[in-house]
């Protein structure tokens, strides 16, 4: 009976494990999927204004669904503010007044760049799936399809290519989203491959 428990239980727990990992897998799929759905539609409404995603027309829905595209081509960040009047917050800042709660907006982080995302409440909300997105940076967590609390900080170290090109991704769907604006960016030196792509831009329009 003992060999039993040695042999069968290890097991069970193994499967569980699987089990485990791929509905997590399962479910960033699913989140990823209709993320770049959204993408698309947002994408789809802003080319009807022909300056909006300057460089992005000949992407297609498909490049965006297969991930051939640069999910950041053509966004225009200084359009939006990057540059502009926007406030700056600290982490204790962005926990205090953006975590949804007694009236507060909700505010999220993604790689430095500090988004409303109030109109997504049943998404972010305290009843919400991912409320606890809500005031944290979101960088790591959604680069990498976690949400522990090991994963809601403000750390990009030892991401992988395919953990930043998720990122990025990401970054595209808060900065052109309809319903989520972009009130200002997190104290301290931002991303600098961030830094980079907007200085290009900038220069390419100059």
């Amino acid at each position: 009976m003992r060999w039993i428990l040695h042999v069968f239980v290890p097991a069970l727990l193994s499967v569980a494990i699987l089990l485990n990992f791929q509905k997590q897998a399962i479910n960033y799929f699913l989140m990823c999927f209709f993320r770049d759905v959204g993408r698309i539609k947002a994408r789809n409404r802003r080319l009807q204004n022909v300056h909006a995603l300057v460089g992005a027309s000949n992407v297609s829905g498909w490049d965006i669904l297969l991930r051939r595209e640069d999910p950041l081509a053509g966004v225009d960040f200084d359009a939006a503010g990057h540059h502009g009047d926007r406030s700056t917050f600290t982490m204790q800042e962005l926990a205090e007044y953006g975590d949804g709660l007694n009236g507060r907006p909700i505010l999220l982080s993604i790689f430095g760049m500090v988004y409303d995302v109030s109109a997504g409440q049943k998404f972010y909300g305290p009843e919400g799936k991912y409320h606890m997105f809500a005031g944290k940076d979101v960088t790591r967590a959604l680069s990498k399809g976690c949400k522990t609390p090991d994963c809601l900080v403000r750390d990009t170290g030892g991401l992988a290519e395919k953990h930043i090109a998720e990122g990025k991704r990401w970054l595209s769907f808060f900065q052109l989203h309809d319903k989520y604006s972009f009130v200002g960016r997190l104290e301290g030196d931002r991303e600098s491959w961030l830094d980079k792509l907007v200085d290009s831009t900038v220069d390419g329009r100059s």
